[in-house]
């Protein structure tokens, strides 16, 4: 659009020279000539970058090349169309035609070497022909800089992309090695307590009926049945300890409580935990993740008196909020964990912690809203999948 208002404007200070100049129908004739021959290059013309090489590319750009060369022409022959050269330089900038750009100045100068010649029209036409060689340049560096930039900015934001992309799959390949190692770990715990301990009861089960069945008489008959039902009873214990070590079994609010208790040293501590046992592996670790960044972020930088840890499983989501507060509402440091964050870098220019924040809801499909009224609030919505 700034191609189109850099022609107006030339044309609107061509107009003032062809009323001094001309009257009547060769006025109109002139102008609509001007014009047309504007809208028919801006439409021809689509070349848009800084290289200074004559190499017309397209049939577009070669009837643009010829139909400037010659309006160039018309000026030798027709005086009055010298009109038409601030318009045809403007177009030979971009175009880089170098003949037509020629022609022009020759026929500038066979109109000012003309015996009719109007001195002030020739000073005047001179000064509107640079001053559209002048906007032709800078519209085109303007565009060169536009395009630049906005290349710049689709890569910034293909990059980001990118990188949040393989941060979620980071995050998610490190849940996945410490699952893993925890099931390896389990799995070796099960093996040896079914390998010794469960061995050594079973051994001591079998030695219990043997002697139940030499020693009949009471009351050590009944003595060492109640000593062989607590063997079966540690037996079936074991059995049912060593079935349940599985994925289900990690305790999201142990270890949320196991990670707030750092906080307690410093801070009026408020949880309020209510999730249940068959919630998916990948949102446990995810809420686990999620809260100890955030406590790990509290303990860094908030100088507020309160946190609050709500974790809430809904029939449709799961909801977890975390924020530091102070709870005297008109204390004069209750910004000062929103001056820490906002104002010193962590939300204008985010780390690792943030980003694992965002990048684990991501992994989830969940939403993530950060607020900074009254410290700093962390509100993180996870659906439900059935």
């Amino acid at each position: 659009m700034s191609r189109i208002f850099d022609k107006i404007i030339i044309h609107i200070l061509t107009v003032f020279a062809m009323c001094y100049i001309m009257h009547g129908n060769t006025f109109l004739v002139v102008l609509y000539t001007s014009i047309i021959l504007s809208g028919v290059n801006y439409y021809l013309i689509s070349r848009e970058d800084m290289r200074f090489k004559m190499n017309p590319e397209g049939a577009k750009e070669w009837c643009a090349f010829v139909l400037e060369i010659l309006a160039a022409l018309l000026s030798l022959f027709y005086p009055n169309a010298v009109l038409f050269i601030p318009i045809i330089m403007y177009d030979t900038v971009r175009s880089r035609n170098y003949y037509a750009a020629g022609v022009s100045v020759i026929g500038l100068l066979k109109y000012f070497n003309g015996s009719e010649t109007d001195v002030k029209v020739f000073l005047y036409i001179l000064s509107v022909t640079v001053l559209s060689v002048m906007l032709s340049v800078y519209t085109e560096e303007k565009n060169v800089v536009k395009r630049e930039y906005r290349r710049l900015r689709d890569d910034s934001v293909e990059k980001n992309t990118l990188l949040r992309s393989q941060n979620t799959e980071l995050i998610k390949a490190r849940d996945t090695e410490i699952y893993n190692a925890q099931l390896s770990e389990r799995n070796r715990i099960a093996r040896e307590i079914h390998d010794n301990v469960g061995h050594t009861l079973s051994r001591a089960i079998l030695q219990m009926g043997a002697l139940l069945a030499i020693h009949k008489e009471e009351p050590v008959h009944s003595e060492l049945e109640g000593v062989r039902q607590t063997l079966d009873d540690a037996m079936n214990s074991i059995r049912s300890s060593v079935h349940n070590m599985h994925d289900d079994s990690i305790d999201v609010m142990s270890n949320l409580t196991h990670m707030a208790e750092p906080l307690k040293n410093r801070f009026n501590l408020h949880m309020d935990i209510d999730i249940g046992d068959d919630t998916p592996r990948q949102i446990k670790y995810a809420i686990i993740g999620i809260t100890k960044e955030c406590i790990s972020n509290i303990i860094k930088h908030s100088h507020n008196t309160d946190v609050d840890i709500r974790l809430n499983e809904h029939p449709s989501m799961y909801q977890l909020i975390i924020h530091d507060y102070n709870s005297e509402k008109n204390s004069d440091e209750k910004d000062s964990r929103k001056n820490v964050l906002s104002g010193t870098g962590i939300l204008n220019d985010p780390g690792m912690g943030l980003e694992n924040i965002r990048g684990r809801v991501e992994s989830t499909d969940g939403k993530l809203n950060i607020s900074t009224e009254n410290g700093f609030r962390v509100f993180v919505t996870i659906p439900r999948k059935e």
